[in-house]
């Protein structure tokens, strides 16, 4: 099965499994405590809140804090053979806790060339009507 949504939040959300990963601290604050990101952070939208981008593919949901998070799950989802955790989470400053990545946190099954060769298709149509329906309101 597959559908994707938009969920409306009051704040950022900052606890999506890709947002730490994405949205690099930019300003010398902890994380938790920053203020400006690299990519920045998302604005919210008048009379809806900050988006919340979901994506249903073959029973795993992904979600995203922010478009940027989506382009990053395609471009990495995208390789043939993808990267170690440990060396995403070194990219991003990281000198432990790769088990805590995003993509080491995805199922097993998603994982498979098959899977993500079909996933990415669908998560890049579901990118264009995000951008149609945020761009509409």
């Amino acid at each position: 099965m597959k559908k994707h949504w938009i969920e409306y939040r009051e704040s950022w959300a900052r606890h999506e499994p890709m947002t730490f990963w994405v949205h690099v601290e930019a300003d010398g604050k902890a994380w938790y405590n920053a203020e400006e990101f690299d990519p920045p952070a998302p604005k919210p939208l008048p009379g809806r809140g900050w988006p919340v981008y979901c994506v249903e593919f073959d029973g795993f949901t992904f979600r995203f804090a922010s478009l940027a998070e989506l382009d990053v799950c395609v471009a990495t989802l995208s390789r043939k053979i993808l990267p170690t955790t440990r060396r995403l989470s070194t990219e991003r400053g990281m000198s432990a806790g790769p088990n805590s990545h995003w993509l080491s946190r995805m199922p097993k099954g998603t994982k498979s060339w098959r899977y993500r060769e079909k996933a990415v298709r669908y998560l890049t149509e579901a990118r264009e009507d995000f951008v149609r329906e945020t761009h509409a309101a």
